[in-house]
C-alpha cells in the first residue's frame, strides 16, 4: 500500500532509525497480515475530497473509486472486536488537517457499538501526542519486536463511557 509506506517513511522518520523505518514500511507487503486484519477488524477510510482526473490515477494503488471519480486515500484506521486500535495512518499529504480526529471519532463510535469498555493501542512515538490530546492515557512504554528491530511504543488506553 503506497500511502502506508509513504507515511511511514515521511512522517515517522523523525522518531525512528532508517532501518526501523524500512522494516516498518515493508510491512505493507505482508499480504497475510492485511487479509487477516481486513477480515477480522472494522476499518474506516478517509478520502481526499478532490477528485482526480482518470488519466492521473493510472498506477495509483491508493485511489478509491467513487461516483465522482477516483479520490486519493487520505487515511485509514481499524479496530478489533476486543477494542484494540490496530491501524491509524494519515497520508503524509493530509497531516494536521483533522483527518486523524475524524477517523478516531468513527473508531470510538464503533468501539461503543461493540460494547468495548476501553480502547487500547500500541502507539508510535510520532502519534503519542495526538492520542494524549484525545484523552488517551499513557500506561507504559513497551518494546515491540518486529523483523529484528525493537520499536519502543506507548501502550495507551482510553476508557469509554
Amino acid at each position: 500500500m503506497k500511502m502506508y509506506k509513504n507515511t511511514v517513511r515521511a512522517v515517522n522518520a523523525k522518531d525512528y532509525t532508517p532501518s526501523q523505518i524500512e522494516v516498518w514500511a515493508e510491512g505493507a507487503e505482508n499480504k497475510a497480515r492485511w487479509e487477516s486484519a481486513i477480515n477480522e477488524q472494522y476499518f474506516v477510510l478517509a478520502e481526499d475530497n478532490t477528485p482526480l482526473p482518470s488519466d492521473q490515477t493510472e498506477g495509483l494503488t491508493d485511489s478509491l473509486p467513487s461516483q465522482e471519480g477516483n479520490k486519493l486515500l487520505a487515511g485509514f484506521a481499524s479496530i478489533a472486536k476486543d477494542g484494540y486500535l490496530d491501524f491509524m495512518y494519515v497520508s503524509k499529504d493530509h497531516q494536521r488537517c483533522g483527518v486523524a480526529s475524524v477517523l478516531l471519532d468513527e473508531i470510538e463510535k464503533k468501539a461503543l457499538e461493540q460494547n468495548n469498555k476501553e480502547i487500547y493501542s500500541h502507539v508510535s512515538k510520532t502519534a503519542k501526542g495526538f492520542f494524549l490530546r484525545r484523552g488517551y492515557e499513557h500506561v507504559k512504554d513497551i518494546e515491540d519486536p518486529y523483523k529484528g528491530e525493537i520499536f519502543i511504543n506507548a501502550l495507551m488506553i482510553k476508557k469509554l463511557n
